[in-house]
């Protein structure tokens, strides 16, 4: 994808992505850690960062979210589940631990089918659970950032409180009804794909009967 950045932050290495569009307004998508490192990234690209977009409230895709709220101005979209974390009434799903709180104002909570407008791009909200139950991806131009629903040659882990192997099936045959099998596939983790090469060599989707 043009006018993209695949940062990995944070000690998982998580995938956080800069996308913008011709005029350079931006989106960070999953900003898990290093907020000071993203601030000095989007500087050198001399693009403006217009929002922050939360595919799920898991530590390591959120930890630098309020740190690069509070420095951009940027406000954060997320999902009703994840609100409440993001805001500081609730730690993270998996772990329980507390995440740096991001200021009331700025979270918008979202749900499927909204579309968050980034400068001449459009993010659409698409739900997906099952990595956790308020799970959301982001189709920005044809592209799927769907943080840890779906990994090349893998899927999300689902033993985490509010996982639901069952849903997260659900939700990649939701994806593949939805968009071709062409359409690429930016994970939270691990290297790019597309939605057909995972619906047809993924070994932990061969119980789909989706056509590829």
């Amino acid at each position: 994808m043009n006018n993209m950045l695949c940062v990995p932050v944070g000690p998982l290495q998580a995938n956080c992505y800069l996308v913008w569009d011709a005029e350079r307004r931006a989106c960070a998508i999953d900003p898990g850690g290093e907020p000071e490192r993203l601030v000095r990234l989007i500087e050198r690209e001399g693009v403006a960062l217009e929002c922050i977009l939360v595919t799920h409230g898991h530590f390591d895709h959120v930890g630098g979210v309020a740190g690069l709220a509070a420095a951009t101005g940027a406000p954060v979209y997320c999902s009703t589940l994840v609100s409440p974390m993001l805001r500081g009434v609730e730690g993270c799903g998996a772990t329980g631990m507390a995440i740096a709180a991001v200021a009331d104002d700025a979270v918008r909570e979202v749900e499927d089918g909204i579309v968050v407008p980034v400068g001449q791009l459009l993010a659409k909200v698409v739900g997906t659970p099952g990595h956790g139950p308020g799970d959301i991806t982001f189709e920005i131009g044809g592209a799927l950032f769907c943080g840890d629903l779906l990994f090349h040659g893998s899927v999300g882990r689902t033993d985490f409180p509010g996982g639901d192997f069952h849903a997260l099936l659900a939700s990649v045959a939701k994806l593949a009804a939805l968009y071709p099998a062409s359409t690429p596939v930016y994970p939270g983790h691990m290297d790019s794909t597309t939605l057909g090469e995972e619906l047809a060599f993924n070994p932990f989707l061969t119980i789909l009967n989706t056509d590829v």
